[in-house]
């Protein structure tokens, strides 16, 4: 066991500030899944046949990192990035 050891979260990252649709939440883990995100925007409301889901984001990695995230994906969590989760009825 090395000293710096002592100091690491569960994780072996600390804690960062990630906003959804304006609530601030505390996440640990290096990335986050669209199913992660949809469900910080809206806890226990699933969606319904024919609603979509759309994620985006910024103030991701890589100069500001704006982007989309789909079903089954994943982006890497980067201090005070913003997502925004839109649900629409698909027509």
């Amino acid at each position: 066991m090395s000293p710096n050891d002592d100091n690491r979260s569960g994780h072996g990252k600390p804690a960062v500030t990630i906003f959804v649709n304006t609530r601030e939440f505390q996440w640990e883990e290096k990335e986050i899944s669209y199913d992660q995100v949809y469900n910080l925007a809206f806890p226990n409301q699933p969606l319904n046949d024919g609603d979509v889901a759309r994620i985006e984001y910024s103030r991701g990695h890589n100069g500001g990192g704006a982007g989309s995230l789909q079903p089954g994906g994943t982006v890497h969590v980067k201090k005070n990035m913003v997502f925004d989760v839109y649900v629409t009825v698909r027509s």
